[in-house]
């Protein structure tokens, strides 16, 4: 434990960005040191009025509320710890609800969404949710294309989410499940039914091979008779598990099993076994007890009373959880560094204890409660929420927070943000959904296109460069094109250090400033061009909250890319693919803020593939297009019954070459269709530029440009160009793609452009 000098200078940083008054951080310090959760001294949990919010216009997200039981609480005496249920990651979440004994009841506690066992499980008939099921059955009847009777059934097992509802219903079209309390036969049954059709180990007398939520079992013959006198029952385990962890107590028809002193099976055989003759061992993260019967027979179940499942629809189920959870999960982020000293950006959700999650929300709050990382004397980080007084509270007031960020004043953004965790009727997000649309499509009829230079850049004599950060291959690119390294921008025609000079040729354009962020382009592009033919829908989240709810509730079958913009330290964080709008609005929490809509299509053969085309603009509006081919960045996508997960984090992309695409995807896109992509890719590449260059007009310098695009679908079962979004390349970029890019930007420059690197944008494409 870290002494209190130690712990100040360690966590100032922390305890002054949550506003924590300083009299209050000795209070916590200790509290840390002696690990005292005492709120439980302070408060009482009461059962909260269905539909009733009170004077103070109170939202839960439990079913009780947390009220003083003490006679006051005043803001400067006390400070509070509450401890959080589950900390995961969106990459390690699923994985964690379907191996953490426990968890996965726990958070369908929480959540309300049970998975069947042998026939509809009962729904909570309270007046908010038969206000929700009123609301929302015409949204789910037009989204999913089905009557009222089952737009009501799914509401009602979806607890009233139209999203989850739509959702279900396309599980159940293809195979699944459906929603939770929609299923018809046992569990059980299906798994009975689907070994027998399979062939796979079913008979008349029962399956050899099953699965229950925490399990499964496999029967077999050790003997030379080929009677089963033998069971496994094979545990998934968390990665970092040793054996040291695991136990395991046979008895001659009972077995207890526990991982890291936690019970993960404790349970009466279905028939006694031979104690000594059975083992257990960890084979590749998975836990295998090996059971050898004193009596060879099929058994019907393992372990008395265990329910089998159907593995597919569980895992349906879970996914259906956890798109659940994310109105539950809060978020906060922090830099970690590797090999190298380079930084990387990490994020970690978490959900609170019962009673973190009790504190009702309004917005007149009288608590505050944040995240706060503790680091000990090792380095380890444990993760709290703090939760202190700011106004005074009495005995019996409720204690109250505000769930929105601190800086999200405007009230229609605060109800949208706020529909992501108290889901309500959507009315007000599809308005605002439709009020921007109309918008942009005023702004495409009146969209201004420039005029573009038809002819090259008149020849000049430039011949020296200054290019920031050129090391030994780009100079030796440099000069082998007869150019010349300048020392100091001063002494150079061309600058290149991605800045303004207003006495040189610099690459820097003025549109350099509308673009140098995703923020700045999502805005930028809507507000100019509106919608126009191949052009994504761009939102940007801490201003379109609402706006972008109302476009996720109306295309359903849309995926989410999710960009942020570099910390003060130049860190970038990780693009996120979400299908859960949900999902896109928590991650505002952690500095998220542009969301662009990319087509299924774009996720070919389990890989997010992205085109980029390279753009000069030259100081006389002359558009450029790099000729020497275009480059696809894929991400691999984590996939769940062929459909990408509802949440995920991206790790770095892959670079491919245009070839190297094109016979790697060449059953997706046909023979011929990335020629095509790529020529209408740059036909849209020009005519973004000009709308961009008609409201910006000329700039003085120049700019190089990567325009991004999805492949979205063309009509006619092919694929077409769906712009993303473009941003201008920066100095170290273009020397990190090609040695040979700055020395032949510098040619077009001078008005002599290589054909082998440039192509003019012609009249026909502008």
């Amino acid at each position: 434990m870290l002494q209190y000098g130690r712990f100040e200078a360690a966590h100032r940083q922390q305890l002054e960005a949550l506003d924590l008054p300083r009299c209050l951080w000795r209070p916590l310090y200790e509290k840390i040191a002696r690990e005292v959760f005492d709120i439980g001294e302070w408060v009482v949990l009461s059962e909260a009025e269905p539909g009733n919010g009170g004077a103070s216009g109170a939202t839960g997200l439990a079913r009780h509320r947390l009220c003083l039981s003490a006679d006051r609480l005043d803001t400067s005496g006390n400070v509070f710890l509450v401890d959080h249920a589950w900390t995961t990651t969106a990459g390690q979440a699923a994985e964690e609800l379907a191996s953490i004994p426990g968890l996965s009841e726990r958070m369908e506690r929480l959540t309300g969404i049970c998975e069947p066992r042998d026939g509809p499980a009962a729904a909570p008939g309270s007046e908010a949710l038969c206000e929700a099921i009123e609301t929302n059955v015409s949204v789910v009847m037009s989204q999913a294309g089905v009557d009222e009777g089952r737009a009501r059934e799914l509401l009602l097992g979806c607890q009233g989410d139209p999203v989850e509802a739509i959702m279900a219903a396309g599980d159940s079209a293809q195979g699944g499940d459906g929603a939770a309390g929609g299923a018809q036969a046992s569990l059980q049954s299906q798994v009975l039914r689907q070994l027998e059709a399979d062939g796979g180990g079913g008979s008349a007398d029962g399956p050899t091979q099953w699965a229950t939520r925490n399990y499964e079992c496999v029967q077999y013959s050790i003997g030379s008779g080929g009677a089963l006198d033998a069971i496994d029952i094979r545990l998934p385990l968390r990665p970092g598990v040793r054996s040291g962890d695991v136990k395991c107590t046979f008895a001659p028809q009972h077995i207890a099993i526990s991982v890291a002193g936690a019970v993960v099976v404790d349970g009466d055989l279905h028939a006694r076994i031979d104690v000594d003759e059975s083992t257990w061992a960890i084979e590749d993260g998975t836990l295998c007890v090996s059971l050898v019967k004193r009596e060879a027979e099929r058994w019907p179940v393992a372990l008395v009373g265990e329910q089998h499942i159907d593995p597919r629809a569980h895992q349906n189920h879970l996914q259906r959880v956890l798109r659940e959870l994310w109105r539950y999960f809060q978020g906060y982020d922090y830099l970690t560094q590797h090999a190298g000293h380079t930084l990387a950006k990490r994020t970690n959700w978490y959900i609170q204890d019962e009673v973190g999650l009790a504190v009702a929300h309004s917005d007149s709050p009288n608590v505050r409660c944040f995240p706060f990382l503790y680091l000990d004397s090792t380095g380890a980080m444990t993760p709290f929420s703090v939760l202190w007084p700011i106004a005074p509270v009495l005995r019996g007031d409720m204690l109250l927070r505000d769930y929105c960020p601190r800086w999200l004043s405007d009230p229609a953004q605060r109800m949208g943000y706020l529909q992501a965790i108290f889901p309500g009727p959507p009315q007000f997000a599809l308005d605002a959904w439709e009020r921007l649309a109309e918008e942009w499509a005023r702004a495409a009829g009146s969209a201004e296109r420039a005029d573009l230079a038809t002819a090259p850049m008149p020849k000049s004599a430039l011949r020296s460069l200054y290019v920031a950060g050129a090391g030994t291959e780009a100079k030796c690119a440099i000069e082998g094109a007869g150019f010349a390294l300048a020392s100091t921008a001063d002494d150079a025609d061309v600058v290149m250090d991605d800045a303004p000079h207003a006495d040189k040729l610099c690459g820097h354009h003025n549109l350099f400033a509308v673009l140098h962020s995703a923020s700045n382009a999502v805005t930028t592009f809507q507000r100019i061009a509106g919608v126009q033919s191949r052009l994504g829908q761009r939102f940007h989240l801490r201003t379109q909250i609402s706006e972008f709810i109302g476009a996720a509730l109306m295309a359903r079958d849309s995926w989410w890319l999710l960009a942020s913009e570099p910390d003060a330290l130049g860190v970038q964080p990780p693009a996120v693919l979400t299908s859960s709008w949900v999902a896109a609005v928590r991650h505002v929490d952690v500095g998220y803020t542009a969301a662009v809509r990319c087509p299924p299509t774009t996720v070919i053969g389990g890989r997010l593939s992205m085109a980029e085309r390279l753009v000069l603009l030259a100081p006389n509006n002359g558009v450029y297009l790099w000729a020497k081919g275009t480059r696809v960045y894929q991400h691999q996508v984590t996939t769940s019954d062929g459909k990408p997960l509802a949440c995920q984090v991206l790790g770095a992309a892959a670079v491919l070459t245009e070839v190297g695409f094109t016979q790697q995807a060449a059953s997706e896109l046909g023979p011929g269709g990335f020629p095509r992509f790529a020529r209408e890719a740059d036909r849209i590449a020009v005519d973004a530029m000009r709308l961009l260059l008609g409201v910006k007009g000329d700039g003085v310098g120049f700019g190089l440009f990567a325009f991004r695009f999805a492949f979205g679908e063309d009509g006619h079962g092919g694929v077409a160009p769906v712009l993303l979004g473009v941003r201008p390349v920066l100095v170290h970029e273009q020397l990190a793609l090609d040695p040979s890019l700055i020395p032949s930007v510098a040619a077009v420059l001078a008005g002599e452009p290589r054909e082998e690197h440039w192509r003019l944008a012609e009249a026909d494409e502008a």
